[in-house]
């Protein structure tokens, strides 16, 4: 499972990128703000995120000067975790692929309960949602005592390489509330959260710390293609880019 979504989602990203360099942000959809991904609605979530996320400005400058408090940052994770369309779609596209690819090899596999039917896919369902809840969860948390920010603050390059390694690197190191760089403690969390919730009910041979740390890397490599698309998200074509977020958001 964790090759084939790989590749897709690489394969998606090219594109993207590629559609991306021959087509330039248009000079209205550089607002400099960031997205309002809290929208409860569809058409805001989507429309918003391509309006509002820009390549204007120099990074560190994108910051709003209105302090994004933890309020602001409860607002900013009920949206990203639950308040939009994605909360249903993304998890259910996860367990058809890890279905029809289920991880391990005999004698360490997935058993048949957790390959095959309805309740198979229920339990890789609720698998992806328990990843996804905790992630965000880890995340908002860490992010409220960390003083960090939650949002993506996209180059002001307009090249497509250098905004590429831009979206990759603040996956590691992203901004404070005052627009200063500080190591991405809350990604960190939010991946570990993420790899190591299964542990509690993941079958035998795969709830101890060593898929665990698997889990959670990739959550973490997920989260920067999440980036790599938040960057060119303004320049995709609206089906794509509306996608991508239904089934990777």
């Amino acid at each position: 499972m964790q090759k084939v979504t790989s590749v897709l989602a690489f394969a998606v990203l090219v594109l993207a990128m590629g559609y991306a360099q021959d087509h330039p942000t248009p000079a209205a959809e550089s607002t400099g703000q960031f997205p309002d991904s809290a929208s409860a609605t569809a058409a805001r979530l989507h429309d918003d995120e391509a309006s509002s996320s820009s390549i204007a400005g120099p990074v560190s400058g994108q910051h709003s000067s209105e302090h994004f408090g933890v309020g602001d940052k409860l607002r900013y994770y009920l949206g990203e975790t639950y308040l939009n369309p994605s909360f249903l779609t993304a998890p259910a596209f996860r367990a058809g692929i890890r279905m029809a690819n289920p991880p391990g090899h005999f004698p360490t596999a997935y058993p048949a309960y957790w390959r095959q039917g309805s309740g198979g896919f229920g339990r890789n369902y609720g698998d992806a949602m328990a990843q996804r809840v905790s992630f965000e969860t880890a995340r908002f948390a860490t992010a409220a005592l960390t003083r960090e920010d939650p949002r993506y603050a996209p180059s002001s390059s307009h090249s497509v390489l250098v905004r590429s390694l831009h979206a990759f690197s603040y996956t590691f190191i992203d901004l404070s509330d005052g627009g200063h760089s500080l190591p991405a403690f809350s990604n960190f969390a939010g991946a570990a959260a993420a790899g190591f919730v299964g542990n509690t009910y993941l079958p035998p041979g795969f709830a101890n710390v060593t898929h665990a740390g698997q889990r959670a890397t990739l959550q973490f490599a997920f989260f920067g293609a999440g980036n790599l698309y938040r960057e060119f998200a303004p320049q995709m074509p609206k089906p794509l880019r509306i996608f991508i977020a239904l089934i990777g958001r």
